[in-house]
């Protein structure tokens, strides 16, 4: 008896001995990452004294596990999506750095010369803005370069981190198999890969499946394999194609190689490529923004004349971008892309895809920020220049392509970058208008000439260097029935527009002969301006307009090139044809910062959520696996006192023992 006493006591203190050891173990890894909390089971003598086998394991529920790294790999790309926004955010909405501020300088300065356009402080006052305009541009698509290029080095960081964990985990994988004999060894292996894993799901979105050897798969959620028996994968950041400037990611499993769509990594790398996405429209948009400002200033200062008495030049110089091929191409076909003059309002924020069916025929696709293609145009070569109509831009194709090439083209992701400062001289503004209209000084009448705009002073108008053309519309008299006869300088009589027009726009009203077919049919081009004469006109009166060689005082052309500001000329939408398709330069801008500030708002809101739903499931797995101290506490002491009851037993046989032995002797 005394010696099933002893068994029992001796069996009773080694378990509670134990699960002090495991209780312990708890409460000193209570705060230790990725620890999961252990139980000890102990299970009867097979003939029913005292205690049998001990087994150790960890306290888990897998599918709570499951939806903390779900939830995780949501919050850190939510995360690591609203950095990057936010920084962008604080980019656009700070003065310093903010286009829209000099833009609103830069008109203001205008209003300034036209105040004293014969002087040439003003005038310096509006270059000096000018540049610093430009200066802003450069400055600002600097930034966002800058940060496409933080975005990218991140990116390259987190998928060496990425492949470092899969090592890692197939590391412990190897190990656990190894000790699967005696599991009570290997639970801090377990600890170990499961922190892994939860760490690697913070950086991307995977699946796990645990096989019977105790080991662990780890896919991608696309299925793509990244830990399996015998073989772990690496990810690889690669230039992108055809833009190297967007890298994507490679995953190589052995000899096999695939390319991963950055829509399905999901984690903190996932945001990042998000935001990566978020932040070109705001290149393009700033670009788009350039080329239309840039493109309207140029022409409006074309149709006035400059300090020097000559037609005006350019303001800005705007800089196409050569296409870039696709490395599946056979052949070297080339493509570049330039804005067309004057159609600086139709320039729109797609990118465009040259795609080639043969050696000389072609397909013209936009690519509007969501990637879906529409169809343009097709042709053939030569001719290897041609404009895409609607779009305000210019093709130009070279070199030898083999079907099924394609070449990317982006007319407005470095634009403004590219625009560029054309005048260096305050004089080169051109603030005048370089027609003069008179009236004759023994008209009878009260009538006056007005000029109603200067529309075209360039090829097919009635423009020469700096003169009018002899051939021009330079004289009006008025006959005996009230008719307005439109001569040139030489008194050739070009048409005449019936007393029923009442003088209004008579370029358009001319007719040859009268009642007969129109002399202009598009006077913005030809002769390339329009004037009215208003008031009551008597017979034999008569009106000139002659090249403005005394215009240095007139600020004709300085008031349009100011009211520029206030017309619509950037488009704001994909589809031209609607009635509502266009927005001022100060409210493309404000577009611009809005838009990013909205998708700033919104990915907050998302951190915010996913946050919450990471902070529950996280809750919910501690609520079973992490360790509770108060519990703990209780088991000690629980443990504590049955291992002095079992203790007491052993005390107890040793007494028995004592006493027989003692009665032998």
């Amino acid at each position: 008896m005394a010696s099933d006493l002893l068994g029992i006591g001796t069996s009773g203190v080694l378990a509670q001995q134990r699960l002090l050891q495991t209780t312990s173990n708890n409460i000193v890894n209570v705060n230790s990452q990725g620890y999961v909390r252990e139980r000890t089971l102990i299970y009867t003598n097979s003939v029913g004294l005292g205690t049998g086998d001990m087994v150790s394991e960890r306290v888990i529920n897998a599918y709570a596990q499951a939806e903390v790294r779900r939830d995780t790999s949501a919050y850190h790309a939510a995360g690591s999506r609203y950095d990057q926004l936010f920084q962008l955010d604080s980019l656009l909405g700070d003065a310093s750095n903010s286009v829209g501020t000099t833009i609103t300088s830069y008109f203001k300065a205008f209003h300034t010369a036209n105040e004293s356009p014969s002087e040439i402080g003003g005038r310096q006052t509006t270059l000096s803005e000018l540049s610093g305009m430009v200066d802003r541009f450069h400055t600002l698509s600097a930034q966002l370069d800058k940060q496409s290029d933080t975005i990218n080095a991140t990116i390259g960081d987190e998928t060496d981190r990425v492949n470092s964990l899969l090592n890692s985990i197939n590391d412990l994988n190897q190990a656990i198999v190894r000790t699967q004999g005696s599991p009570e060894e290997n639970l801090m292996l377990f600890d170990q890969r499961d922190e892994a894993i939860r760490q690697l799901s913070e950086k991307m979105e995977i699946r796990t499946v645990t096989q019977p050897n105790g080991s662990m798969l780890v896919n991608m959620s696309t299925g793509h394999s990244l830990v399996l028996d015998g073989g772990v994968a690496q990810f690889k950041v690669v230039p992108g194609d055809p833009d190297s400037r967007e890298p994507s990611l490679q995953l190589t499993l052995g000899k096999n190689q695939a390319s991963i769509n950055d829509k399905d990594i999901g984690g903190a790398i996932g945001g990042l490529f998000t935001a990566r996405r978020d932040l070109e429209p705001a290149k393009r948009e700033l670009g788009q923004l350039a080329v239309a400002l840039g493109d309207a200033m140029n022409q409006q200062n074309r149709l006035g004349m400059d300090l020097d008495n000559e037609l005006g030049g350019d303001l800005f110089t705007l800089k196409g971008s050569q296409g870039l091929p696709y490395a599946s191409n056979q052949g070297n076909g080339a493509a570049s892309v330039n804005f067309v003059p004057g159609k600086g309002s139709e320039v729109t924020t797609f990118d465009y895809e040259v795609r080639f069916n043969s050696a000389t025929g072609y397909e013209v696709f936009a690519i509007d920020g969501s990637g879906q293609r529409t169809s343009l145009a097709t042709g053939t070569t030569p001719p290897a220049t041609f404009e895409v109509t609607g779009h305000g831009i210019e093709i130009d194709l070279s070199g030898t392509p083999v079907a099924g090439d394609k070449i990317l083209l982006q007319p407005t992701r470095n634009a403004a970058a590219n625009l560029e400062q054309a005048i260096t001289r305050p004089e080169d503004i051109a603030l005048a208008s370089p027609l003069k209209a008179d009236k004759g000084s023994q008209n009878l009448g009260s009538g006056e000439i007005a000029l109603g705009g200067v529309y075209n002073t360039g090829t097919g108008s009635g423009f020469g260097t700096n003169t009018l053309d002899p051939s021009a519309p330079q004289v009006i008299k008025i006959d005996g029935s009230g008719n307005y006869e439109v001569y040139d300088k030489n008194n050739n009589l070009l048409g005449v527009a019936p007393a029923s027009s009442k003088g209004k726009n008579l370029m358009a009203a001319l007719e040859s002969p009268l009642g007969g077919p129109k002399v202009y049919a598009d006077p913005t081009q030809s002769p390339g301006y329009e004037f009215s004469i208003t008031g009551k006109v008597e017979a034999s009166d008569s009106f000139t307009l002659s090249y403005n060689k005394d215009g240095f005082a007139d600020n004709a052309n300085g008031l349009a090139l100011a009211e520029l500001q206030n017309k619509e000329l950037v488009r704001k939408n994909n589809n031209a044809a609607t009635s509502n398709d266009k927005m001022t330069f100060n409210d493309a801008y404000s577009g611009l910062v809005s838009g990013i500030g909205n998708k700033t708002s919104q990915a907050k809101t998302l951190l915010q959520a996913n946050e919450a739903k990471l902070t529950q499931s996280t809750a919910i797995f501690e609520s079973v696996s992490g360790v509770n101290l108060e519990e703990e506490a209780a088991n000690l002491i629980r443990f504590q006192q049955s291992y002095a009851a079992s203790a007491q037993i052993v005390n107890t046989a040793k007494t028995i023992f004592d006493t027989l032995l003692s009665s032998v002797r």
